[in-house]
Formats: structure tokens, sequence, C-alpha cells
């Protein structure tokens, strides 16, 4: 329960974007559905102290998307992964809160395809495959 508490405590209020009120909204509900366990799990994984070492991720396209407004990443984080992946593409979105994948699916959607784009034709192509060679997949494992 106090973990509940504690995630919930940090969850954005007054904002009077629909969409943003409706992903805080769907989040928190989704919250309220998990075991204790579960989420001591997820907040363990997700602070976790883990570091990724840019320099080997140079020659991969990366694309960043970030909110102009207020949400949950520390600006000091932020600031660092910028700093990280100086090669990256940026995507920003104006607006979008801590779930911009929800309240802005239709734009990050786009990034994503746009990020994908780059990829056709070859063999890290993200196209959906044919019937056929998901068959092969499937036969493989």
């Amino acid at each position: 329960m106090f973990l509940k508490r504690m995630v919930l405590g940090n969850m954005p209020v007054g904002s009077k974007d629909r969409d943003i009120v409706e992903s805080v909204d769907f989040m928190v509900s989704r919250l309220e559905e998990m075991t204790q366990s579960q989420l001591a799990s997820r907040l363990t994984l997700n602070c976790s102290p883990t570091y990724v070492m840019p320099q080997h991720l140079r020659e991969i396209p990366i694309t960043l998307i970030d909110v102009w407004d207020p949400y949950a990443l520390a600006p000091p984080v932020r600031e660092e992964l910028l700093r990280s992946f100086p090669h990256a593409k940026r995507a920003h979105l104006k607006s979008g809160g801590n779930f911009p994948y929800l309240s802005r699916s239709d734009e990050v959607n786009m990034h994503i395809m746009l990020h994908l784009k780059q990829f056709e034709g070859s063999k890290w192509n993200a196209m959906s495959i044919s019937g056929e060679e998901a068959a092969d997949v499937k036969e493989s494992r």
C-alpha cells in the first residue's frame, strides 16, 4: 500500500488538457491493478543504477522524443541524456505530460515511423512481414 501511495502522490494533477488527464487516469488505473510485488519489481528495475555507454552507440541511429511541458524526469537527468547522445535526432512535442505515448500517440507514432523509415529495405526493416515469412520464423523457434 505504501508504494502505491508514494507513486500516486507523485502523479501530476491539475492539467487542463483532456488527453493528458486521461493518460494519467489510465496509468493510475493500471497502477491500482498491480500487486505490491509487481509494483516493487517494476520500481526496482526503474531505479536500478545502470549506465549505457553512449560511445558504443554512436553508429546506431537514435531519436529522442521530448516534451516541452512539465514532466517527472528531473532536469539534470534530461540534460545528461541529451549530453550522452549528442548525435541523436530530437523530436519535440509541445505537450504530452509524463505519458506522451498515450496523450499524443499520433505524434509519437509519427516520430517513430520517421525514425524507422531509414531502415526500409535493410535487414533491420521494421515493416510487417508476410504470412509466409511469419511461418518461417515460427518454425525456426
